[in-house]
């Protein structure tokens, strides 16, 4: 089953886009945020505004019922002779004065409202004044003396130039109260039609990110299920290539075995033999990469050698007899292919060349194989009790075919081959090195 790659990466450029895009859109409602945060301190300060023109105005009506109630006290005093409107008089009076001092500190930012208050203080002052003499002549000089300064209209006309001069203040500050409560509710409409703008982007973007989280998750799903499915298909197609390699091997050494038991050439047909014994050699390395449906980068070689002796132990011969094998390889050892298959090879040759020149004739004897792990060697120890080799055989480049494979191969694993003459029989001791990270167990 194919995998539709361009698809993937197509996926992968848009999720890509989207992050991007994702991201821009996060910077922007950060921004935004910003903003709205400013345009929330913003009509902070624009409420708190109009709550200060408010307390302006509130100052300035206030200022003027003083007065009038420093008037009040006055015409009390003066129909009734009552002191008690004396005790009005003067806290009004005080009260005024404060009020001045209040509006003067709650309008020190307006220089307008700040010369008006400057005209309204001295005619303020101007006003007690006036009212204080007025009281100051009823008590000294009669009432007669105090309604005559009264008729005189300077006090009525000193309070007329005061309410004209508060009514321009509260006419000036009702206009700030106008315009700065326009300003509070754009910056209010405002700050509701961003919020709700924020609200909505934001609540967008988590939909579509989510939403393209649960596409991306499912895509990846199916196909996931595909690889699945591919892989599956390309491990039953593995090992049907495997099984046939594997048969093909074996049917090559059958037919190694069959064209050398037809050969009338004693010499031809045993190198046949030879030659089918060594493919029978790399199939079984073949099977233990590749048996059971895996692939194993890895052969467990102990397993593997105890193998290919029990292989080559040769049939009764036409003497009956049957030399004995003497297997000692019980040190687990895990080797890499291009270790295993040289080793496995080496191996069936030197338990071939034992049991084919140690024992002509029929002669019976003993074959052993010994394999030991010693620091980061490995050796393997093949011997016999048999007849011995030639000393031209034993020498440095003697022997044939399978002897010399033997030494190529053993240059290639770097190892070294030592052949010793025994009493009687031979002894070909294997030594190569083990590669760093090999695993091994006890």
């Amino acid at each position: 089953m194919s995998i539709n790659t361009d698809a993937s990466i197509a996926r992968r450029m848009v999720r890509a886009r989207a992050a991007r895009v994702s991201a821009l859109l996060l910077g922007g409602l950060f921004v935004g945020f910003l903003l709205l945060v400013t345009v929330f301190i913003e009509y902070r300060r624009a409420i708190d505004w109009v709550d200060h023109t408010r307390e302006v105005i509130s100052a300035v009506e206030a200022l003027q019922s003083a007065l009038s109630d420093t008037e009040s006290g006055e015409r009390g005093y003066l129909l009734l002779r009552d002191p008690g409107h004396l005790a009005a008089y003067e806290e009004a009076r005080e009260h005024s004065r404060r009020l001045l001092d209040s509006v003067g500190s709650l309008t020190a930012d307006n220089p307008v409202q700040q010369d008006t208050l400057k005209a309204l203080r001295a005619l303020t002052a101007q006003r007690l004044d006036q009212i204080g003499e007025v009281l100051r002549q009823a008590a000294e000089s009669g009432l007669e003396q105090a309604l005559a300064t009264i008729r005189e209209g300077k006090g009525a006309s000193t309070m007329a130039e005061i309410r004209r001069l508060t009514a321009t203040m509260r006419a000036e500050e009702d206009m700030l109260l106008a315009r700065r409560s326009r300003h509070a509710t754009i910056l209010e409409l405002l700050m509701i039609a961003y919020g709700l703008l924020f609200v909505t982007v934001t609540g967008w973007l988590g939909y579509t990110t989510v939403r393209r989280l649960e596409l991306d998750y499912q895509a990846e799903r199916a196909e996931g299920q595909a690889l699945a499915l591919a892989l599956q298909e390309n491990r039953i197609l593995l090992d049907e290539v495997n099984h046939r390699v594997k048969n093909s091997l074996q049917i090559v050494a059958n037919l190694l075995r069959t064209q050398a038991l037809r050969h009338r050439s004693q010499e031809v047909r045993q190198e046949l033999l030879d030659s089918s014994s060594r493919v029978l050699a790399i199939a079984e390395v073949h099977r233990r990469l590749y048996g059971d449906g895996a692939v194993y980068d890895t052969v467990e070689l102990s397993d593997l050698i105890r193998s290919i002796a029990e292989n080559a132990v040769p049939s009764s011969g036409a003497g009956g007899g049957e030399p004995a094998m003497s297997v000692a390889v019980g040190t687990p050892l895990a080797a890499p292919v291009d270790t295993a298959v040289p080793v496995a090879l080496i191996v069936n040759e030197l338990l071939t060349n034992s049991y084919k020149h140690a024992f002509p004739d029929g002669r019976t004897g003993t074959v052993r194989l010994d394999m030991e792990v010693e620091g980061n060697e490995v050796r393997i120890d093949v011997a016999d009790d048999g007849i011995g080799l030639p000393d031209e055989v034993a020498s440095s480049g003697g022997g044939g075919f399978g002897l010399n494979t033997v030494r190529n191969l053993t240059r290639q694993i770097r190892g070294r081959l030592e052949i010793e003459r025994l009493t009687p029989g031979t002894r070909f001791l294997l030594t190569f090195p083990m590669k760093p990270g090999t695993p091994t167990q006890a």
